[in-house]
């Protein structure tokens, strides 16, 4: 439930946050990677998913931010509740070895119809790109990446991510558990595992608009973001 000043906020600002303990692998060895996110939901105004500030990691298979059909971490939970990534940015920080980038881009949310850019680098230790952010006018959903492995990627490549729900709090839409309606912040918990997100169907008080699905339960689902990664000087 992520906070409702922020989804009238658009500062397109990128910055890296810091970049992980040195890979001990030669400098060859080492890729780097544009990774592109375009918000795909509705742009009208007041209309689709504002995203929160994302998280983006390169990674040994040590290091797991989610998967669809496990639960949730209670990181990956304070992203898809609240949008807050930095529980989970501590905890990428301490992971040492384990990380080889960790970016940090925008201070204020990905707005609908607009993207955001990082560059990232891999290497045979270290080849997985993951990333995470919440659908900001939703209970618990989230979009990202998880897993990629980017050590196989030679040429641009393009695909559509879809929207996630953590499992770990009740889709009610209801006022007071959405801070995007402006009447609280309360939690309505649960404990299911990350699964694909109804999207938001008008039960209670979040707006039709804020949906970016009409067929959010089949394998049609409408995309919320757009993912474009490119190899740079390779």
């Amino acid at each position: 439930m992520y906070s409702k000043a922020l989804t009238g906020l658009s500062l397109l600002m990128t910055f890296s946050l810091c970049a992980c303990s040195p890979s001990s692998a030669h400098p060859s060895d080492i890729k780097t990677f544009e990774v592109t996110v375009d918000n795909l939901t509705n742009a009208a105004e007041h209309s689709g998913q504002p995203f929160s500030p994302p998280v983006f990691v390169t990674h040994d298979e040590a290091v797991n931010l989610w998967n669809t059909g496990d639960k949730a971490s209670m990181n990956l939970r304070d992203i898809a509740e609240s949008g807050n990534r930095d529980p989970m940015v501590m905890m990428l920080k301490k992971a040492g070895k384990h990380i080889l980038s960790l970016e940090t881009p925008l201070m204020s949310p990905l707005m609908p119809a607009q993207s955001v850019t990082v560059r990232v680098k891999v290497d045979t230790a270290h080849p997985y790109l993951s990333s995470a952010w919440m659908l900001g006018r939703t209970n618990d959903g989230f979009s990202g990446q998880t897993m990629i492995d980017l050590m196989k990627v030679s040429a641009p490549i393009t695909y559509n991510l879809y929207g996630l729900d953590a499992g770990t709090e009740v889709n009610n839409e209801k006022a007071g558990f959405l801070p995007a309606l402006g009447k609280g912040n309360q939690r309505d918990p649960e404990d299911l595992p990350i699964s694909i997100h109804e999207g938001i169907t008008g039960k209670a008080d979040a707006p039709l608009m804020w949906n970016w699905s009409t067929n959010s339960m089949a394998a049609g689902q409408t995309p919320v973001a757009k993912v474009t990664i490119t190899p740079i000087n390779q």
